[in-house]
């Protein structure tokens, strides 16, 4: 703890400040209003002996003249006293701890004291982050922020991830966060979302935000409540995550540097058939009728090939390095960076590899506050074809889950084994047969000029870019199926997009006696930009070039588009902050924001937001021996949603068809999309109560908070009748609500010199449900590929995109009554529930089956110290939430095929007239209308240890003034899981919609084990 700022106080009785000679020294402590404190740690300091203040305060230790006796207590500054020769006893005063108290939280548009915040603020600081190994930013809030969900949707190497904060608000619109990086607002879509000509598109692109080193953020704040995000108006809805980069202290130049060196593994593969298995299991379908002899499996030798071996790297490196300087004088400092991360992926051919760069600069004097951040990074990413589709364009994956295990992976010529059987790729020549990279360059810089005209009034410029580059390469070679067929197939992308800000606020602070009040008024305009290039051609006559030189290929196939689109806003802000005697708090804050995206006349909307405080602990008559921190809080609020893309309320067009009229080539444009003048904002409306607590001065420390949040004139993408020539068009409609309780605890278990136990505990639930769609009776959304029909449905009273199918009652056995239904069902066949007793299993006998918003979610982190030893460690967990396990869909009702390989487990215990089993079918059914049940919707809830860090400080007697500090230690992430999920892991959502969880072709998370050293020159 730190001991800035403020000296040991103490007196003896005869006012000097000699301690007599004796073994026995006693003592009183007390706090700053002379109240006795019970549970202060005195240590002699370089020994173990100890003890701990009474009730009273008082103390006896054993100590001798020249000892150092060590006082320390949670949120105090600890206090250093040398034992001297004379005897007295000693009357201790500990100094509350500043920093912790006055700890600063970055909000929108400034900061604010923690203590005075009236709306709803999750914090991480650099202290939380530095006991884990975080490969990108979302990784540092998982688990430790309540009302947070954060779902991964691959577990490639820099992989994207869905998150939501307090829900989701919206249909159509965007649901993700809005991005605050030192002031600037970014736009954290990825560049490039297509695959490439002849490769399914992936869900789950790459976290565009993985171009930001973890190691130079100092601080994550979320803003969650209306109170909060309403100064970010129409793009606050989502919640706000504000991240702050490391800045520059005084003093010599520092130097630190860091090194993390390790492995990934996959976390739990698929437990498939061998190849015997396999031989006999197929082989018996076809002999129950379900095939023919041509598809048996023939003999084979040796062991056959486990697939999952072939794709998967189960040592693949992950290297990262840092450096780190900084320094600078009492007015100006700096910081620097430089790292570099190399991460290879668990499917082999797939990496990710970061060199990013950091400076930034603060110059402060008593009229002029100037400052400089900016970091560059580039990205060179390789990748593997990982679709959401299936057969020839599933990916690599999704092919060694369903290869045939008796083939090798070789024929005796060399060549890639072939199977007549599939419209699949051998596994392994998806990987080596497809040929993708891309780079990414990205710069984002801020300047900002503050001018105090007085010392209490400000004004302030503050200027931002964000510019992305992106450009990928495709190229599928004749050793894949369609490769061969079409003679090779190139494509290549490039994109820029552009983002410019400029702002300008006043600021004024002004007290009068009892009262304070904080006023902010500003204007900012921001626009985006994105250009966007593809090119794509077949047959060339060589591999050798790849997609680099299309001038080789077939004219004829050469397809080349391009396209420019951009947006604007325009808002005007203000916020005032009023205190009423240390004790009364009250924000409010309005918005007006307009945005290019919608009608002309409805571009603007308004935003306002107000909250109110109450710090109780400041009342004389609250019992400060209890609680020294109480404060209740409330809000109330509008946010906006504007994540629609561009042009939705213009009628557009696009390229029709070519014609030849009167010997001139004409190419006509076809309406695309029909005009809605009308077009607006999405509002959302949320009230919020809590409570923010310290108890024993703040041995213990949290909050407790409800809210609700209520969006309508939702942004919904609406059929429309086909006779007016389009499908859809997006209109202002409908209502939905979340609500939920966030939870969180901090404390202090055991604090004494040599031995420190501290936990943090955070608990959030959600409920959504959807209030009103303008009419519409039901929405049937979320296609599969490996189902017929939709997975979802949106229907007023029920959580937004609820799975919808066919309830399993059990297994049709020999002895039932088959004349219930009329379908064709067989012994061994799914037993669905005939819900309205039609006497038939059809589409009217879909019933919701669940939901994928969990009905709580929790982390819990404890954090250990012995001498220069640490341990970390956390665990989350997520209860009460259903997904479609893809895999099983395939298993049941395979669309590629009667040979595709299966689940271990479930197949071998298959109903069979010997085997008549309740739990399993029969295999022999491959109707996949039924295919979405609550059979392959299944229970999604799980427990993982999500890291573990052990650590050791050398001290300085060791450094002996050679180095600042030195640190090494070991680490592990996602070491354990426990579900009863079947798939790679129940926490990741290759769908790649945070509140629709659907496993199919995922890539699998990795369990990651690391060692480290960090030292300080």
């Amino acid at each position: 703890m730190s001991t800035r700022g403020y000296a040991a106080d103490y007196l003896n009785k005869d006012e000097s400040f000699t301690v007599l000679q004796q073994n026995t020294v006693r003592g009183n402590v007390k706090d700053g209003q002379g109240v006795s404190m019970p549970g202060v740690n005195v240590v002699v300091s370089g020994t173990q002996r100890g003890v701990v203040t009474d009730f009273d305060g008082n103390f006896s230790i054993e100590a001798q003249p020249g000892d150092v006796l060590v006082l320390s207590y949670v949120g105090y500054v600890t206090q250093n006293i040398e034992v001297a020769s004379a005897q007295s006893d000693l009357e201790i005063v500990m100094k509350e701890d500043m920093d912790l108290l006055d700890e600063v939280v970055v909000v929108g548009y400034g900061t604010q004291v923690r203590k005075e915040i009236t709306g709803s603020v999750s914090s991480l600081n650099e202290e939380s982050f530095s006991t884990n190994t975080n490969s990108n930013v979302d990784d540092m809030i998982l688990g430790k922020a309540s009302g947070v969900q954060i779902v991964k949707n691959s577990g490639e190497p820099g992989g994207g991830m869905s998150v939501n904060i307090r829900g989701v608000g919206s249909i159509n619109a965007g649901s993700s966060p809005l991005y605050v990086i030192d002031g600037v607002p970014i736009d954290n879509s990825p560049a490039i979302t297509s695959a490439g000509s002849q490769i399914s598109v992936s869900r789950t692109p790459r976290n565009p935000i993985s171009f930001l080193n973890p190691s130079d953020i100092e601080s994550i704040d979320i803003l969650k409540d209306a109170s909060a995000t309403a100064i970010y108006g129409a793009r606050g809805a989502n919640g706000v995550v504000m991240i702050t980069t490391k800045k520059g202290k005084s003093g010599q130049l520092a130097v630190d540097y860091s090194t993390q060196v390790g492995f990934n593994r996959v976390h739990q593969r698929l437990d498939l058939l061998n190849a015997e298995q396999y031989r006999t299991g197929i082989n018996a379908l076809i002999d129950a009728g379900n095939g023919t002899d041509v598809q048996r499996v023939a003999e084979f030798e040796g062991n056959g090939t486990d697939w999952q071996d072939v794709v998967f790297n189960d040592a693949a490196l992950f290297v990262n390095h840092n450096f780190n300087f900084s320094w600078g004088n009492e007015t100006t400092t700096y910081m620097a960076s430089i790292n570099n991360t190399r991460e290879e992926g668990l499917v082999k051919n797939s990496k990710f590899n970061r060199y990013s760069a950091r400076f930034n600069l603060n110059h402060r004097t008593d009229k002029v506050h100037f400052g400089i951040s900016s970091t560059t990074s580039y990205i060179k990413d390789n990748f593997i074809p990982n679709g959401i589709t299936v057969n020839s364009a599933g990916g690599a994956i999704n092919a060694a889950k369903l290869w045939d295990p008796t083939l090798p992976v070789r024929d005796e010529e060399g060549n890639f084994t072939t199977s007549n059987f599939y419209e699949i790729d051998n596994p392994r020549a998806i990987i080596s047969g497809n040929h993708i990279t891309g780079n990414r360059y990205r710069s984002l810089v801020s300047v900002f000029l503050e001018y105090f005209f007085l010392p209490n009034l400000s004004a302030k410029v503050n200027v931002g870019t964000d510019i992305n580059n992106e450009d990928k390469s495709v190229y599928k070679d004749r050793t894949t199926i369609i490769g061969k067929s079409l003679g090779g197939v190139a494509t290549a992308f490039s994109a820029t997009q552009s983002n410019y800000l400029v702002e300008g606020t006043i600021n004024y602070n002004q007290e009068i006696k009892d009262h304070s009040f904080n006023l902010l008024a500003g204007i900012t305009t921001q626009k985006y930009l994105t250009r966007y290039n593809e090119q794509q051609a077949n047959n060339f006559p060589t591999d050798a070039t790849g997609a680099d030189n299309f001038g080789l290929a077939d004219r004829s196939t050469l397809v080349n588009s391009s396209s420019k689109y951009n947006y604007q806003l325009l808002s005007y802000l203000g916020r005032l902050n009023y205190k009423f005697k240390d004790k009364y708090l009250l924000t409010a804050t309005y918005r007006i924001d307009g945005s290019s995206r919608f009608g002309e006349g409805k571009r603007f909307g308004f935003f306002p937001s107000v909250s109110a405080g109450w710090l109780i602990d400041q009342e004389s008559f609250l019992d400060d021996s209890v609680f020294n921190t109480l404060k209740l809080r409330a809000s109330w609020g509008q946010t906006g949603n504007q994540e629609i893309g561009n042009y939705q309320a213009l009628s557009t067009y696009n390229v029709g068809d070519s014609y030849v009229i009167d010997n001139q080539f004409v190419t006509v444009l076809n309406p695309e999309r029909i005009a809605n003048p009308d077009l607006k904002w999405e509002t959302t409306e949320q009230i919020d109560i809590g409570v923010d607590f310290g108890l024993f001065r703040n041995r213990i420390s949290g909050s407790l908070a409800w809210y609700k949040k209520k969006t309508k004139d939702m942004l919904l993408d609406l059929p429309i009748p086909s006779s007016t020539g389009f499908n859809s068009q997006y209109v202002n409609i409908g209502s939905m609500e979340n609500h939920g309780v966030e939870f969180m605890v901090n404390s202090y278990n055991i604090d004494s010199d040599n031995f420190k136990w501290s936990s943090n505990f955070n608990f959030s639930t959600i409920r959504n449900k959807v209030l009103d769609l303008g009419g519409i009776e039901e929405i049937y959304t979320g296609g599969l590929p490996p189902s017929p029909s939709p997975a979802g449905i949106i229907v007023p009273g029920k959580p937004l995109m609820s799975f919808y199918g066919y309830e399993v009652l059990g297994i049709w056995q020999e002895g039932d009554d088959f004349s219930s239904v009329s379908n064709n069902v067989q012994p061994g066949d799914f037993k669905f529930r005939d819900i309205n007793n039609d006497g038939i299993i059809n589409t009217d006998d879909r019933v919701i089956l669940g939901n994928s918003f969990p009905k709580f979610q929790w982390g819990f982190t404890n954090d250990i110290t012995y001498k220069n030893f640490n341990l970390n460690f956390m665990f989350t967990g997520v209860e009460g939430v259903k997904m479609v396990n893809g895999n099983l869909i395939e298993q049941y009702f395979p669309i590629s095929g009667l040979r595709s390989n299966r689940f271990r487990k479930p197949f071998l215990n298959r109903w069979t007239p010997e085997n008549p089993t309740n739990d399993q079918p029969s295999y022999l059914n491959n109707d996949r209308s039924q295919a979405v049940n609550s059979r392959t919707v299944v229970d999604g809830a799980y427990i993982k240890l999500q890291s573990v860090r052990l650590s050791y400080n050398f001290s300085d007697k060791i450094l002996k003034d050679k180095l600042r500090s030195l640190q090494v230690y070991v680490s592990g992430l996602n070491l354990f899981t426990l579900s009863d999920y079947e798939g790679f892991d129940p926490a990741l959502n290759p769908y790649g919609v945070s509140n629709f969880n659907v496993d199919w072709n995922g890539y699998p998370s990795a369990t990651t084990f690391l060692m480290g050293l960090k030292v300080g020159f």
